[in-house]
């Protein structure tokens, strides 16, 4: 078969576009210390990233969402806290009220600490964080957990007893918040119990030696330490959420560093071969090259 001279100049300009091509691909590499440019350079491990890139992409919104968690059962459990340290001075202020050597002006002044407390009591359970939203209302973020009802003369809650729930990891939700219901009930006995003894013992028509009066103290305090006991559960229970989001932390942060251990394999290039196949697509341009005007200056005539 005859090859003609423009058929060998066109084999000899696709050979050197070819290396032309390849070695400005391998420049392109070697300069973004990236081994993949183009899915096409490797298929495979494009697929390989991208999967690993959505998972990192995840992981960082669970390292969000586990930092945020934290803050807010933090801020939970200091409320509860001073919850139960205002309860424990309530018990000690009503087992004071029960002792029977008190006079009527004894137990108006126990009463007169008591109403403080009470409303103590209120602010930690109506708390809100930094956004505005009550801690312990449930999803009903937007009101108040307890609100005190003029026509009823009582506590009423206006929460539910509903959890908003964050994912921290991949299928794990750990609920946000605690709320008042789970804590007081949803009719608020404690609180209601509190504010009628109050009431009562505020009354002028008081009879400190009355045993009804001795009664409803024994029985508001009953419910006092009925609840301090939830409330320490639950106190219990966000300490152990937050041991939960430690774990979880520190497992993604380990998924993270293996991922990123692998991300560096697939896409890194190695710059001791890209240097060795740099030289070689350079010799074989260079051999193309001479080739080319070698052939290109020949001709028939200068054979004559």
């Amino acid at each position: 078969m005859r090859i003609t001279n423009a058929q060998t100049i066109a084999i000899m300009h696709g050979a050197m576009n070819n290396n032309s091509a390849k070695l400005g691909h391998l420049m392109q590499q070697m300069s973004s210390g990236d081994r993949i440019i183009q899915p096409s350079d490797d298929p495979i491990a494009s697929v390989r990233l991208l999967r690993l890139q959505r998972e990192e992409a995840s992981l960082a919104q669970f390292r969000t969402n586990i930092a945020t968690l934290s803050s807010s059962l933090s801020i939970q459990e200091a409320n509860l806290k001073a919850t139960s340290d205002t309860m424990l001075n309530l018990q000690d202020l009503m087992l004071w009220a029960a002792n029977d050597t008190n006079t009527d002006a004894d137990l108006k002044a126990i009463a007169g600490e008591m109403e403080s407390l009470e409303q103590t009591l209120l602010s930690f359970l109506n708390v809100r964080d930094e956004e505005g939203r009550y801690l312990f209302s449930g999803t009903t973020s937007d009101k108040p957990a307890v609100t005190f009802d003029e026509t009823l003369g009582q506590y009423v809650s206006t929460g539910n007893d509903k959890h908003r729930q964050a994912a921290v990891a991949n299928g794990v939700l750990i609920n946000e918040n605690v709320t008042v219901r789970e804590v007081f009930g949803a009719d608020l006995t404690l609180l209601n119990e509190l504010h009628s003894m109050v009431g009562r013992l505020q009354d002028p028509a008081l009879d400190a030696t009355d045993p009804a009066v001795k009664a409803q103290i024994r029985t508001t305090l009953d419910e006092l330490n009925a609840t301090h006991g939830k409330l320490l559960g639950s106190v219990s229970e966000l300490g152990g959420r937050q041991n939960t989001l430690t774990m979880l932390g520190e497992s993604n942060t380990d998924v993270s560093m293996v991922n990123q251990k692998i991300e560096g394999e697939l896409s890194q290039l190695d710059y001791a071969g890209a240097s060795i196949d740099l030289n070689q697509y350079m010799l074989a341009l260079q051999a193309t090259q001479q080739t080319y005007l070698k052939i290109n200056q020949m001709s028939l005539f200068s054979k004559l």
